[in-house]
């Protein structure tokens, strides 16, 4: 019995050390955010970006929107290191060429467009902060004036919605005016697209993005623009972003 004495205290004194060590409360453990998240949940932006469709064909109507610039500005609203939401403005100015037959109509148009998306942040590099974005919004379009093109000899011109005859302003083959039957439009549109922050100060970073749009074709009201298609239009873009 003598001989398992040492081997109980041992057992005893094993025990009573695991309890107390239990029993301290452990220090939390901080890791780095793998997004590089750094508490900072607001961000303001600013871009400026390009413009360019691969235009539709439907209706025996061929449309191609014109390759333009514009700007943009948005709030990003970060609710965890690696999810985000963002809300988006951006204004672009465009014509909208529409082929039928042997007439070419061109209408230059103002975009504005407002998105609301759903921004992932990728983990972080040493020097870029990528992320994926999706969402939606609408795209409004406004006619400026009605710029034409060439039509042959007989070309009828086509009629709006209303089924009223456009009335064009000029005696020669190239036309051009601004007929009250072109309406102001908005188009339900999809947001797609990434990009990458470069960190250049603690709070402000270089945007660099690329988004696709994706609405239907726009035809200002009129039946013979009516493509009955889907536009898919990509921004290339570069701007700022601060976090407050």
């Amino acid at each position: 019995m003598r001989p398992l004495v040492p081997i109980f205290l041992l057992m005893a004194t094993a025990t009573v050390a695991c309890a107390q060590d239990s029993a301290t409360p452990q220090q939390p453990r901080t890791t780095q955010s793998r997004s590089g998240y750094d508490g900072s949940r607001a961000e303001v932006f600013v871009n400026g970006f390009g413009l360019f469709g691969n235009g539709t064909s439907g209706n025996a109507i061929n449309q191609q929107e014109t390759q333009s610039g514009g700007a943009s500005v948005g709030y990003r609203f970060h609710l965890n290191a690696s999810s985000a939401l963002e809300g988006r403005y951006g204004f672009s100015r465009d014509s909208q060429k529409y082929t039928i037959g042997n007439t070419v109509s061109s209408v230059p148009a103002y975009l504005s467009e407002i998105s609301a998306s759903y921004v992932y942040s990728l983990p972080k590099s040493r020097y870029l902060q990528p992320f994926l974005e999706g969402g939606g919004g609408l795209v409004l379009f406004v006619p400026g004036n009605y710029g034409g093109g060439s039509t042959a000899a007989g070309a009828v011109v086509p009629p709006n919605s209303a089924g009223n005859q456009l009335a064009y302003i000029g005696t020669n083959a190239v036309y051009g005016g601004a007929p009250a039957g072109l309406q102001t439009q908005a188009k339900g549109m999809f947001v797609y697209g990434g990009g990458a922050d470069v960190p250049v100060m603690s709070r402000l970073s270089f945007r660099i993005e690329l988004r696709g749009l994706a609405y239907k074709t726009p035809d200002f009201g009129s039946v013979a623009f009516q493509t009955n298609k889907f536009s898919f239009v990509y921004e290339p873009s570069l701007g700022v972003a601060y976090r407050f």
